[in-house]
């Protein structure tokens, strides 16, 4: 039996990775995944101009004009790629002449008396809708600046009501950091990044099952696998064969990833460098990874990332037994849609719930939802980086999915016994229950 096991094993994933198709796909995948994470570069080399600097001229009418350039200057990040080049200029006619072709901005402050001044916004062609709003918001704060000062009031006072109240975080619990309390909330937000590859991989792992079964189904050549070897061994190579596939294709997705960013690094042009530390410096990665540090949470994930894989791993053999079950109840492709979509659906709450526990924190239906089998593999993980919910829930799901992958294999598999010769829709269901009953 064992050498049937591993050679029925090893033929349905020789039989799924030596396909053509399985090698145009990843081919294919990883071109995209490459290609986007180098998109910025890839659309710089087909020329355009990306570095040029952004000239913003002033015609001042208001004796404001310094402040307005300090305003200006500090969005620069935010509406130029290279450099940003404030002057100030006299004649509005002469200058609308100079702006016919460029990229160039002209802006006229006028004096107002009711709202300190105005501006009129001159260009050649039209302004991306982000360069616009950036330079309109400046221009606003800079007139709430100047208006501040205009009142009159004493400049303590001034400085007491533009500057940020300072909040002092503590906690009753000793052994509370706000450190930790921040950590919980980024890995929170990181979790989404792991929760939704895992969702893909069910909904890719569910099909196949059900593809490869039916498939033997309608070609006949089921009779002649069973006529060989037992139903137990054949659900069994089934599920292992499909789960090795999905944790090889789940690699290969990593591996892609890593190959364009290897790329990225060593093929990389000025503009994608600069995009690169920008988004690393929008996003403070480097204070994200010492808050990590200092938080003390890397201790805990020493038990907490073993729980989340053993979490994962029954997650998906759960999934995989009861899509094998499924299929063997179907006679073609068309009646296996229709019963595995209660399955996508369950997965599919489960990732929605993980977005609602951000808008609803602390909630009682969220955190039993955790624990329940199909879903957890979701919620549990998310929560618990976000401090919801303790590791007791995640030790209470690990148990729950176990009980549920014994009663799968132990009923599942008289289940199968019965459906996978079945060709007739016929009574279907009173053999199903027959077969879960008999001993």
């Amino acid at each position: 039996m064992e050498n049937k096991f591993k050679f029925l094993t090893k033929y349905s994933l020789n039989k799924k990775i030596k396909n053509k198709w399985f090698i145009i796909a990843n081919v294919i995948l990883a071109l995209v995944i490459i290609a986007l994470v180098n998109i910025d570069g890839i659309i710089s080399f087909f020329g355009g101009d990306f570095n040029k600097s952004l000239n913003i001229k002033i015609v001042d009418n208001t004796g404001y004009y310094e402040e307005v350039k300090t305003g200006l200057k500090g969005i620069e990040s935010y509406i130029s790629k290279s450099e940003l080049k404030v002057t100030k200029v006299n004649d509005v006619k002469k200058e609308k002449k100079k702006l016919k072709g460029t990229d160039d901005i002209l802006l006229v402050l006028n004096k107002d008396n009711k709202n300190v001044y105005n501006v009129e916004f001159i260009t050649d062609s039209y302004v991306d809708n982000v360069k616009y709003q950036a330079i309109v918001t400046s221009l606003n704060t800079t007139k709430q600046s100047i208006a501040l000062d205009l009142s009159g009031i004493d400049k303590e006072k001034l400085s007491q009501i533009s500057s940020s109240v300072e909040v002092k975080r503590s906690f009753i619990n000793e052994e509370k950091t706000e450190d930790e309390e921040n950590t919980r909330s980024l890995l929170s937000v990181l979790s989404l990044v792991v929760v939704l590859p895992c969702f893909m991989l069910i909904m890719y792992l569910i099909q196949m099952i059900g593809a490869e079964i039916n498939e033997e189904k309608s070609t006949r050549g089921m009779e002649i696998i069973i006529g060989n070897v037992s139903a137990k061994t054949h659900f069994f190579s089934k599920i292992l064969s499909s789960n090795l596939f999905v944790l090889l294709q789940a690699g290969l997705l990593i591996l892609y990833s890593g190959l364009g960013l290897l790329i990225r690094k060593f093929v990389n042009s000025p503009t994608s460098t600069s995009s690169l530390k920008d988004i690393a410096s929008n996003l403070e990665l480097n204070g994200a990874i010492e808050m990590v540090q200092k938080s003390g949470i890397i201790d805990k994930l020493g038990y907490i990332i073993p729980l989340i894989v053993i979490l994962f791993v029954l997650s998906f053999l759960a999934y995989s037994l009861l899509a094998g079950v499924l299929a063997s109840m179907t006679t073609n492709m068309e009646n296996y849609q229709q019963l595995q979509t209660p399955l996508m659906m369950i997965s599919l709450v489960g990732f929605y719930l993980v977005i609602a526990s951000s808008m609803f924190p602390g909630a009682t239906f969220i955190k039993v939802a955790s624990v329940i089998p199909l879903l957890s593999i979701s919620l549990a993980p998310s929560l618990l980086l976000s401090g919801e919910i303790s590791v007791s829930f995640i030790i209470i799901a690990i148990l729950l999915l176990m009980l549920l992958n014994f009663l799968l294999i132990k009923y599942g598999l008289k289940i199968y016994k019965v459906g996978i010769l079945n060709y007739s829709e016929t009574n279907l269901w009173k053999k199903m229950f027959k077969a879960v009953k008999e001993k």
